[in-house]
């Protein structure tokens, strides 16, 4: 189980306080939830498309870029870990930019190719090692947002649970007692972009 506070970021104009708790299914227990509690929850599908440099410069700094395509609109995300919590700074793209062997600076949001340049990511040299699709259901539980999401990369799929709240001793018992309830184990649980990456460390390797 993991939780994360992350503060959102929308040019100067906002900025949201987010705790998440997450924690790694198996297929079985993630039907049983769906059946169990998401059974009316209408599935939203996204894919996230990440970015790096050929040398994993934005790794390396423990950072991440994304764009997510939810089907209406395409934002790109670059995620900077804080003290506490992640300063993520948005923008919406333009789509043409996934196409791009290397995605030229002028056609990233200007707050994220601002904080590109103070980590001296040269122009020209970033580009899209892969994309994650999300299957994802949501409903709103005791104090906070309860997500179920299934996800397909490469050439693997994983299946996890998040609880979305604005309180975490409160959230914290309320996801514990909710994983204790249905027999589910605690697992420590990395995002999605370290999830995407490690595998694809792990396919590259092979190759070589």
């Amino acid at each position: 189980m993991l939780y994360i506070i992350k503060i959102y970021k929308r040019g100067f104009t906002m900025e949201e306080l987010e705790i998440e708790f997450k924690n790694l299914l198996d297929y079985s227990t993630y039907e049983k939830l769906k059946n169990a509690l998401f059974i009316d929850a209408p599935m939203i599908t996204q894919t996230n498309f990440y970015i790096d440099t050929n040398q994993f410069d934005l790794k390396s700094q423990k950072c991440a870029l994304r764009i997510r395509d939810n089907g209406a609109s395409k934002m790109m995300t670059l995620k900077i870990p804080q003290t506490i919590g992640v300063m993520e700074y948005s923008g919406v793209i333009d789509e043409r930019i996934i196409d791009q062997e290397y995605i030229e600076h002028r056609y990233i949001p200007e707050n994220i190719d601002q904080q590109l340049k103070k980590m001296n990511i040269a122009d020209n040299s970033l580009r899209v090692f892969g994309a994650l699709s999300t299957e994802r259901r949501e409903i709103e539980y005791k104090s906070g947002l309860l997500v179920l999401d299934a996800s397909y990369y490469l050439d693997t799929s994983d299946y996890e649970l998040e609880y979305e709240v604005n309180n975490y001793e409160e959230g914290k018992v309320h996801f514990d007692t909710l994983l204790e309830y249905y027999n589910i184990d605690k697992q420590e649980t990395m995002s999605k972009v370290q999830r995407f990456y490690n595998h694809y460390s792990k396919l590259t390797s092979k190759i070589l």
